[in-house]
């Protein structure tokens, strides 16, 4: 985890002609510090996900990552943990950052932003929850896949959260597999037939097979 810190994202933009967006997941501490500073230095667009981290990092270094993030994660106890850590309120953390993306378990997903009035999107129901170990990662993964389809915000949320159902069936962070007629399915069921078309057409059309 360490080696992360040595990542130049500069040489990494050059090799693959730009970056769309860094996402700053949880791990080395001064990798995350690092990127993060590099992100702003270079107008790279990004998102924190500082997760677990929260709990090694200090009020100035948490205030560091998630000062000018396009997205912020967290789930309802890193919310407020963040909160406590920082001194900062919600209003505070809302005008430093672009959308702030709260993850509630059962309760779905909040979305807040400084502009707008907040949106709750209700989550996917799982019959035979197996392991909540990796659905926060498989909510970022299926909202971030759709925002780089070019859905919207609640579209893509829906997405994050179908996906979160999916692997909260599974044994295992990353043992998930994802079959496209059960995704679609999945939003079907709870968000209608307009929701799991649009995905069709917008991510899924240029054909997704199976995999983890």
């Amino acid at each position: 985890m360490s080696e992360a810190r040595d990542i130049d994202l500069a040489r990494v933009a050059a090799h693959h002609g730009g970056l769309d967006l860094v996402l700053i997941a949880p791990n080395d501490p001064d990798a995350m510090l690092r990127h993060t500073r590099d992100c702003r230095a270079h107008g790279y667009r990004f998102a924190a996900d500082p997760s677990q981290q929260l709990a090694r990092l200090t009020g100035p270094q948490i205030r560091s990552l998630v000062d000018g993030t396009d997205l912020l994660f967290t789930n309802e106890y890193e919310h407020d943990l963040l909160l406590a850590a920082t001194g900062w309120t919600g209003c505070d953390v809302l005008v430093r950052v672009g959308r702030w993306v709260t993850t509630l378990g059962e309760n779905g997903v909040r979305i807040e932003s400084a502009t707008e009035p907040p949106l709750t999107i209700p989550a996917v129901p799982t019959a035979g929850v197996v392991d909540p170990t990796g659905t926060g990662d498989a909510f970022r993964a299926g909202f971030l896949a759709g925002l780089s389809r070019g859905t919207g915000i609640e579209q893509a949320a829906r997405m994050g959260a179908a996906l979160a159902g999916i692997a909260l069936g599974s044994a295992g962070g990353q043992e998930y597999v994802f079959e496209p007629e059960e995704f679609l399915a999945r939003l079907r069921a709870t968000y209608g037939e307009a929701a799991a078309a649009d995905v069709e057409q917008r991510v899924l059309a240029g054909g997704v097979g199976p995999r983890a």
